[in-house]
């Protein structure tokens, strides 16, 4: 890769990676509901099984979505139900009230998780497509794709753990601790209906 074809790499995947979605908003909620410590598996299972999903994609599984994209609309449609049931269980949640069978996600749910959400699949052939030139080089390209997905990765996922520790120090300090289950589920059902639009 060139300096230029860096650069349009790092626009791209900051813009791709730091913006909401399942993955951010999950790690959001992970860390208001259970904390940092116990959400880092499930952060590490983003880390590196979006990249494992961007070198699948690379090594030509993309090209399965080409052909029957009736794949892609059952995904997309799995992955709201599924977030459409997340935000329903986070209508109850309380800071700090996780019950005993309660758990944050474990790594490799949360790799396995890439290949049902749709946001994922988005970026992993728009990146394949843009930085994987066909031919010669193809597989060095990869490799530095999947790399430089490893290397943004955590920047990311540590922001939104962050952002979910900040959003409960606010709704404590004002009083609203009684909100958050309400604010999560509307950032889920927002994330569905962008998703599916």
């Amino acid at each position: 890769m060139n300096t230029a074809l860096v650069t349009a790499f790092l626009l791209a995947a900051v813009s791709a990676f730091f913006s909401p979605g399942p993955n951010n908003l999950m790690l959001m909620t992970s860390s208001a509901k259970f904390g940092l410590g116990r959400t880092v598996p499930h952060a590490m299972g983003i880390i590196f099984g979006f990249p494992l999903m961007v070198f699948v994609v690379g090594l030509g599984l993309g090209e399965l979505f080409v052909a029957y994209p009736q794949i892609n609309i059952v995904m997309r449609y799995l992955a709201a139900a599924y977030f459409l049931w997340m935000a329903w269980t986070m209508l109850g949640i309380r800071i700090g009230a996780a019950s005993g069978s309660e758990r944050p996600m474990r790594f490799y749910e949360a790799a396995l998780f890439q290949w049902v959400n749709p946001k994922a699949w988005a970026m992993a052939v728009s990146f394949v497509a843009l930085f994987v030139p066909g031919g010669e080089g193809r597989m060095l390209a990869l490799a530095a794709l999947t790399i430089g997905c490893i290397a943004v990765g955590p920047f990311s996922a540590t922001t939104w753990m962050v952002f979910g520790q900040g959003l409960i120090a606010f709704l404590r300090r004002t009083d609203m601790e009684n909100l958050l289950g309400w604010i999560l589920a509307g950032l889920m059902v927002a994330s569905v209906i962008l998703f599916l639009i």
